[in-house]
């Protein structure tokens, strides 16, 4: 049931990197950028990090799955936001200073954010792809039953086409200048 660790998408995630996980510390706080990619991949518990698996309508562990049991996917975006030099870690939203931010973050989208998601998706009638624009706001806390645990969010996202996102155009479209080395005429490759 492990993941094989020599797969194309191990490959994958391994070349690309991984950037700052995206938080929204309190309500109000807007996460928000230029996709870049998105993968799916096993979900995995807080604690252990072990593989988790549904078994019927319950999330279990990899060490209690049967054969019958389905990994638990996610949806894990990276998107191109403004730097903005923090960013908060643990269930109490320690606070943390990025001194190299470089504005990407990364969204792993499940429960209240992938409703929200979708809806902004249909909302658009749009589709995942890379250039779109991405806002994500948390809007309500939804209570805990489990007190260890922090309170599930409620998301407010909005979602822009790739064709509509200015800030995406250039480097997503294909709109630069470079792209045809005949286009000035030249009868031979500039090579």
């Amino acid at each position: 049931m492990a993941k094989d660790p020599f797969s194309d998408e191990a490959a994958a995630a391994f070349l690309t990197g991984s950037s700052t996980a995206a938080k929204w510390p309190k309500v109000g706080y807007v996460v928000e950028g230029t996709v870049l990619n998105w993968r799916m991949a096993q979900q995995t518990d807080y604690d252990t990090s072990e593989p988790l698996y549904w078994e019927g309508k319950r999330r279990v562990m990899e060490s209690v799955a049967t054969d019958r049991s389905r990994p638990v996917m996610q949806l894990i975006m990276e998107i191109q936001g403004k730097p903005t030099g923090e960013t908060w870690e643990g269930l109490g939203n320690a606070h943390k200073v990025l001194t190299d931010d470089d504005g990407k973050r990364t969204l792993y989208v499940k429960a209240y954010l992938q409703s929200a998601i979708a809806r902004a998706l249909k909302d658009a009638s749009g589709k995942l792809e890379e250039g779109a624009f991405i806002r994500v706001e948390r809007i309500a806390d939804v209570p805990s039953q489990d007190k260890k645990r922090q309170a599930a969010h409620n998301y407010r996202a909005t979602w822009t086409p790739a064709a509509q996102n200015a800030e995406a155009a250039s480097s997503f479209l294909n709109e630069s200048e470079d792209d045809n080395p005949f286009e000035n005429g030249a009868e031979e490759p500039p090579f």
